[in-house]
């Protein structure tokens, strides 16, 4: 067995898997830290190690095998132990790694054990109520127990909506445990307060995460810090595309300056995430650039009821100052694709209206968005040309009017989530209402997702009322669409509409006995959310 090594847990982790892959007689295996792994031979000591090592993978890594304390409950007795066990490892050696700092102290109670305990059984079910539970327990003031974060964690890596109210729940520990484990390391730019020397840190992904959170509290320094940074040898392209990206938070036009300067960065993904921050900037120079772009290379001609959008000279190649800007290119990946680009205008053109501010085509053709999306070219590419670049123009500016004209068209999830909630109210209650159309019907899932929870009361006694009218002609996958996929009614509509559910049940029981025994399932979910959101009440 070899000796206890300086390796942090992940190297370890990797030796291990190494000497597994060739075999125990071409290679020693590493033993897990400081601990002796038993076996006789070399295969059980690879096995053993493997078995610590795992333990101690889904307890997340402090940055060195094994140096981490467990987390337990925060006290005074806890503490000086971890001290004492801390001083005890250090005085065996000077080889002997460093103990991990501890988790700061959160002074929150802990939630109530009939909450703790509801948590637990929704973690280990992984419930499709745990989002909406997660919500309401963070809104109480208490922290989540410390045995349940690393589960909680590992759910929230496969959901980015839970994150802020896991963190807010589990505070100071769980920012303290989510820099242990790579897998949890970007929930740190969700917590309330990051630790401000995570922009000391040698690991991107916490500077980032403090970027982002200092973005929110003061944007103006948070520009200086990256200024600063923006100098130092060695950082890398990815690193600066992070920053520039983190940017966008608080984005306003004393950020100009910077973002100017980044447009002329070696890494083509720096300039790129430039390019995406200037063109949300209405009133910078960048826009008034491809304002001027816009007036000077294309017409718009009306014909008929066709919209003709045509460029006047198409240009076999962007020039010096359009291609700094970001034109001509199509943000191809490719030296080859790059080649091509420059050969298509179509790649020129998409690229100047996803630039242009949105507002300068209304005021360059006097046309409204749902007019302008009817646009028709000769040439088919001029057309599919401009539709893509006003939806990325659209995505960018979130400009919600022309939100509005593409959900006419096509009510994509991307366009959905730039509406203004009293547009989605109404743009959902008109599909309800067309309820017998396939398209509402494939299109329900999205548009009600759109909503949030709790769904408004007018679009649930919507559904409601239009059942009777709905069933008699719809198979049973178009009552789960029409309601939803996978019981989206049972997680999202009101706890209160129990009662009218069960009464719209009864009216259709005689008639479509499955349907009612649906409605009968759905009124259920309904009453078991109703309990589950009352033990909080109480905290």
């Amino acid at each position: 067995m070899n000796e206890a090594s300086n390796q942090t847990g992940s190297e370890v982790w990797q030796d291990l898997v190494s000497t597994a892959l060739v075999g125990t007689d071409r290679r020693t295996p590493p033993a897990a830290g400081d601990f002796t792994a038993p076996g006789d031979s070399p295969a059980a000591a690879l096995l053993s190690s493997a078995a610590l090592m795992s333990a101690w993978r889904r307890a997340g890594s402090a940055g060195s095998a094994y140096s981490a304390e467990l987390v337990g409950e925060q006290d005074t007795e806890g503490a000086e132990g971890a001290e004492g066990a801390g001083s005890a490892k250090g005085a065996e050696g000077s080889d002997a790694a460093p103990a991990a700092k501890s988790a700061a102290m959160d002074a929150r109670p802990l939630l109530p054990s009939a909450t703790s305990a509801r948590l637990t059984a929704l973690v280990a079910s992984r419930s499709e109520a745990l989002p909406e539970y997660l919500g309401a327990a963070a809104k109480t003031g208490c922290r989540a127990p410390a045995e349940l974060l690393p589960p909680l964690f590992d759910y929230a890596r496969g959901s980015i909506a839970v994150r802020a109210d896991l963190m807010k729940l589990a505070g100071s520990r769980g920012t303290w445990l989510a820099k242990q484990n790579q897998q949890w390391s970007t929930f740190t730019r969700y917590a309330a307060a990051p630790d401000p020397e995570a922009w000391l840190s040698d690991k991107p992904h916490e500077r980032i995460g403090y970027l982002t959170w200092f973005r929110g509290k003061d944007p103006a320094s948070a520009r200086e810090l990256v200024e600063e940074a923006w100098t130092q040898t060695g950082l890398s392209a990815e690193t600066r595309a992070a920053y520039v990206e983190a940017l966008g938070v608080g984005l306003g036009p004393e950020d100009e300056p910077f973002l100017e300067s980044a447009l002329d960065d070696k890494s083509r993904q720096v300039r790129a995430e430039a390019v995406r921050l200037l063109a949300t900037l209405p009133s910078s120079r960048f826009a008034e650039r491809m304002v001027a772009r816009l007036h000077a290379r294309v017409t718009v001609v009306t014909k008929n009821a066709d919209v003709l959008v045509m460029l006047k000279d198409k240009p076999d190649e962007a020039a010096e100052d359009e291609a700094r800007d970001g034109i001509g290119e199509g943000w191809v990946q490719t030296e080859d694709e790059r080649r091509l680009a420059r050969m298509q205008p179509s790649y020129w053109l998409e690229d100047l209206i996803a630039s242009t501010p949105l507002s300068a085509w209304e005021q360059h053709c006097e046309l409204t968005p749902a007019e302008l999306m009817r646009a028709t070219a000769a040439n088919r590419w001029e057309a599919n040309a401009c539709h893509r670049g006003w939806r990325s123009a659209t995505l960018r500016q979130k400009d919600t009017r022309w939100a509005e004209a593409f959900c006419a068209v096509n009510a994509s999830n991307d366009m959905l989530e730039l509406l203004s909630d009293e547009a989605a109210e109404r743009w959902c209650l008109s599909v309800v209402a067309s309820h017998r159309s396939q398209y509402s019907i494939h299109s329900a899932p999205s548009i009600l997702s759109r909503l949030g929870r709790p769904w408004p009361d007018a679009v649930c006694q919507a559904l409601l009322d239009a059942i009777p009218a709905y069933l008699p002609n719809a198979t049973r996958n178009d009552v789960a669409r029409f309601f939803g996929m996978d019981n989206l009614a049972g997680r999202w509509m009101p706890p209160s509409f129990a009662d009218a559910v069960a009464a719209k049940a009864g009216e259709i029981r005689a008639e479509l006995p499955l349907w009612a025994e649906d409605l009968d399932d759905l009124a259920a979910m309904l009453r078991d959310r109703a309990l589950m959101l009352a033990e909080l009440d109480s905290v």
